[in-house]
């Protein structure tokens, strides 16, 4: 498969010096021992630059720009659309003042269901901040906000469920723990008709968009029904610019707000799900086509991949008639990684879920942390791709800030 990143822009050497300014920043970038494609770059920069995507970060002797976005949070985000390996290089950062057209980077619109990111027009992902219902004849305790459906394939196809038949407690993407004790008493923030515990989003605090990510950051509190917040969880989720792939990044922070210690129990799933298509579900008679395909990093499959760890997850299938499918991966400094899985065997939901290995607790003020890239395909995952995204997450692109 042919990579691309559609927003990169070069430039004549020549012209560029002899018209511009002092940069703003130098830095050299170091690609390690493996060549670089479609990769996210945050840089921690400590120098006052106005937020937006009016910069460019210069190769010094090819003259190549990568667009370059200044974030809210103070950083520098750029997408290295390509590096070759064992390469050390200077660049050096400025402002882009040429009259050019705007370029256009992953969109947002909101509505008063929620909000959509899309690029080039078509959706990538839409996040719920309004309860959603569970089809009409079943009970309101299924009700759920603060969960990203539908996710979408760069053809457009539907790769997520929420309210499925047969479960309908689960939602798409979605954050929740199952077997916990709180307050000395169980509580369930997964399966909603135990009427124990819930999740609701509670407010979107931020959003930003620009030439190299789309991002927004909500708030979603963890209800013990009994006692109240237990957890109050903030998402980022960042959405970059790539064509031939969706690729997005999700952040949880989950913080516990409440006087007492949230202790998660050793069970045999909960944490970051994913709930797949309504045509990957077998008891789902009206939708049901096909069954999906499950690929670990260790290479385990469906019939095996349950309870093993896994820096990566792919699952895939035909939907509408093609293959599409998301591999999720998970930080390296996550809690416990590589992470244990839950795969269920039959239906198509699968779960990073560290309290397979056993009980952990989340003590007052404390907060937990865990992050999840997303590659979302045509097709099935290519192997290429998949090197690339763990290169960058285990060995990033080194950088030296110069001045």
């Amino acid at each position: 498969m042919m990579l691309k990143n559609i927003f990169t822009v070069t430039l004549a050497v020549t012209v560029m010096f002899a018209c511009s300014s002092p940069p703003l920043m130098r830095f050299t970038l170091e690609s390690g021992d493996v060549e670089r494609k479609n990769s996210p770059l945050l840089i921690s920069i400590d120098k006052e630059l106005s937020v937006g995507s009016n910069y460019e970060l210069i190769h010094e002797e090819s003259g190549q720009a990568y667009p370059a976005q200044v974030l809210e949070s103070g950083q520098l985000l750029v997408f290295i659309d390509s590096m070759a390996a064992r390469t050390t290089a200077s660049y050096a950062l400025r402002q882009n003042t040429e009259e050019k057209a705007t370029i256009q980077g992953p969109a947002i619109s909101s509505s008063e269901e929620g909000l959509e990111i899309a690029i080039d027009g078509n959706p990538v992902l839409f996040y719920q901040t309004a309860t959603a219902f569970p089809p009409e004849g079943l009970p309101d305790y299924y009700k759920r906000s603060g969960m990203i459906h539908p996710l979408y394939s760069p053809d457009g196809q539907v790769l997520t469920d929420a309210f499925p038949a047969g479960h309908t407690h689960q939602h798409a993407i979605f954050n929740a723990w199952v077997n916990t004790r709180f307050k000395g008493e169980k509580v369930d923030f997964w399966n909603q008709h135990q009427e124990t515990g819930t999740v609701e989003h509670v407010d979107l605090v931020h959003t930003e968009e620009g030439v190299n990510t789309a991002l927004f950051e909500s708030i979603l509190s963890h209800i013990s029904l009994k006692d109240g917040e237990v957890l109050e969880e903030k998402w980022r989720v960042m959405v970059y610019p790539t064509s031939d792939y969706y690729l997005f990044d999700l952040y949880s922070e989950q913080t516990n707000t409440s006087n007492d210690t949230l202790f998660v129990l050793d069970y045999h799933y909960g944490g970051m799900g994913f709930r797949g298509s309504r045509e990957w579900n077998e008891v789902d008679s009206v939708h049901f086509t096909n069954s999906w395909n499950i690929m670990t990093s260790e290479g385990f499959t469906n019939e095996n991949a349950n309870h093993t760890h896994a820096a990566w997850v792919a699952a895939f299938g035909e939907v509408d008639g093609k293959t599409a499918g998301s591999t999720i991966f998970g930080f390296p400094d996550n809690f416990r990684y590589p992470q244990a899985i839950r795969v269920h065997p039959t239906m198509p939901y699968w779960v990073y879920a560290p309290m397979v290995d056993g009980e952990f607790y989340i003590a007052p003020g404390e907060t937990f942390k865990s992050s999840f890239r997303y590659y979302v395909h045509q097709g099935e995952p290519d192997e290429k791709v998949i090197e690339n995204i763990t290169n960058d997450l285990m060995n990033p692109i080194r950088v030296n800030v110069l001045d």
